[in-house]
């Protein structure tokens, strides 16, 4: 009897064995499925993710394209232009007419040569406008025309002007002994004075109202004689190396450009 009893304690362990074992695995199993289902779950979170990082950055690439656009710099307006060089020719000519005051005559120094405001008045001062750097801005020249030479008329630019953010741009001053001239290699080309020992002949390229020294050659006082002295990056400097003054006419030997439409002030 007692052996029938814990046969069946035995019996009764092992079913209950199997019992908890299938409980157990179907635990499992209900754990596996809802692990599989977050997996399944995080996934398609992923991938949600994924697409809306991509439309972030296809948004960034939007804005790029229209920041491109925006930071293109407009050209001057042709009439906006011609209004205001039409305004500075209309005080120098005034001016010529002896319709200013001194004291207005002197103020227009600031945007004029005064080499051309106390011109006498038989002198003739010309304008025209011309681009000269191809920008589609045209650029205003004051000059006057000497003798070469040759004994050709050579236009001597006083003053020359462009116009940058709809404001008057004066990007030459020149004077009687500070003469510039446009060269028919696109190049301003400048021949100053300040002294017997000091002259200069010297090269600019011009762009959007800016000169930049391409070539210089300049005299300077060493000791009790005149020496000329050749640079690239500035007139009466240390850098510098020896030069002649054959070679600084033979540099200042070029073609002027031809100006046309000429307008008399």
């Amino acid at each position: 009897m007692k052996k029938a009893i814990a046969l069946t304690l035995v019996v009764a362990c092992i079913f209950a064995g199997c019992s908890s074992k299938d409980e157990d695995e179907t635990t499992k199993a209900e754990d596996t499925t809802v692990a599989e289902e977050t997996e399944d779950t995080e996934a398609t979170d992923t991938e949600v993710t994924v697409t809306t990082a991509e439309s972030v950055d296809d948004t960034e690439a939007t804005n790029d394209t229209t920041a491109t656009d925006e930071s293109v710099p407009e050209v001057e307006p042709a009439s906006n232009v011609s209004v205001i060089y039409g305004d500075l020719i209309s005080e120098l000519q005034a001016c010529r007419r002896g319709e200013l005051d001194e004291d207005q005559s002197m103020a227009l120094t600031d945007k004029i040569s005064i080499d051309l405001i106390l011109a006498p008045e038989e002198a003739v001062i010309y304008s025209t406008v011309i681009d000269i750097d191809g920008n589609g801005v045209d650029e205003l020249l004051l000059y006057q025309h000497m003798l070469s030479e040759s004994g050709e008329e050579v236009p001597v630019i006083y003053d020359a002007y462009t116009v940058t953010n709809g404001e008057l741009d004066h990007f030459i001053a020149g004077g009687a002994r500070n003469s510039y001239f446009l060269g028919a290699d696109g190049y301003i080309y400048n021949m100053g004075s300040s002294g017997a020992a000091y002259s200069e002949f010297s090269r600019y390229a011009y762009a959007d109202g800016v000169l930049t020294l391409t070539d210089a050659y300049f005299s300077d006082l060493v000791g009790d004689d005149v020496a000329w002295f050749y640079s690239s990056t500035d007139i009466w400097t240390e850098d510098r190396t020896e030069s002649t003054f054959e070679e600084a006419e033979a540099f200042f030997t070029f073609e002027y450009q031809f100006i046309a439409n000429e307008v008399e002030v």
